[in-house]
Formats: C-alpha cells, sequence, structure tokens
C-alpha cells in the first residue's frame, strides 16, 4: 500500500514509511528508500539508529492502523512505550539505500500492542527490536 499517509498520522518531513505490506493480523512489511534530504542523516549521509527506530516505529503503527481501517474504526494517534532487545549493526545505511522492515505482533491487550522487527539493508539487519506501542 503506497497511500501510507491513510494509516498514519505522520507527515512529512518525518514520514519514515513509503510502502507498507499487510502479510496477515499478526505480521507486516515496509520499505524505504533513504531520501538525501531525510532528516535523520548525519553528516556522512548515514542513516542514525534512531530514524531506523522511528521507521520501525511507524511501520507498527501503519500495522495497526490499517486493522483499524479493516475493522471500520478511525486511525489515531500513538506514541512508543519502551523498547526492548535493541540490537544495532553497523554500517548504517546511506543516503539511496532502501530500508525492509519485517514486523510480528507479539501481543496486543486493548490499546497496547508489543512487536518484534527486523529492518535490513541489501539482507544485512542493522536494526532488531521489540517496541511496546500505545494507540
Amino acid at each position: 500500500m503506497r497511500d501510507i499517509q491513510s494509516l498514519i498520522p505522520q507527515r512529512p518531513p518525518i514520514l519514515m514509511v513509503e510502502e507498507y505490506v499487510f502479510d496477515d493480523e499478526n505480521s507486516c512489511h515496509s520499505l524505504l528508500t533513504i531520501a538525501e534530504d531525510n532528516l535523520f542523516l548525519d553528516e556522512n549521509h548515514h542513516m542514525a539508529s534512531e530514524g531506523i527506530l522511528e521507521h520501525i516505529a511507524q511501520t507498527a503503527a501503519a500495522h495497526i492502523g490499517y486493522r483499524r481501517k479493516l475493522a471500520g474504526s478511525a486511525v489515531n494517534y500513538g506514541y512508543i512505550g519502551d523498547i526492548k532487545r535493541c540490537q544495532i549493526t553497523e554500517p548504517m545505511p546511506s543516503a539511496g539505500e532502501q530500508l525492509s522492515t519485517v514486523l510480528h505482533i507479539i501481543s496486543q491487550v486493548e490499546n497496547i500492542t508489543m512487536i518484534s522487527a527486523e529492518t535490513s539493508v541489501n539482507g544485512h539487519v542493522v536494526v532488531s527490536c521489540r517496541m511496546k506501542l500505545a494507540n
């Protein structure tokens, strides 16, 4: 799905997902080609790990938003409640490279969702984590 703005509240220049694919109720994947003007690039045009974590959070928000749309509910705001088991592997990707994130829902209780995610560039995992989101 390329109409990502119908699923999440973020707008440019902070929008960090360009394509979202619903796999099933408990998993999805997303893509982002890192633009030259991305807010999370350092002076060497490498993505900061915080940018990849934001990409993961927005992927989770898109999944939650898509499921809410399927259920006929409104898409709402959410926030990151916790990040655990975060592993960051060098080198960080550069402008022009594509992030590919695979996300799995671990649990969901009322408005709290726990996910696990891996973000890769060219098949190399650069960030993996668990994230708790409130929506």
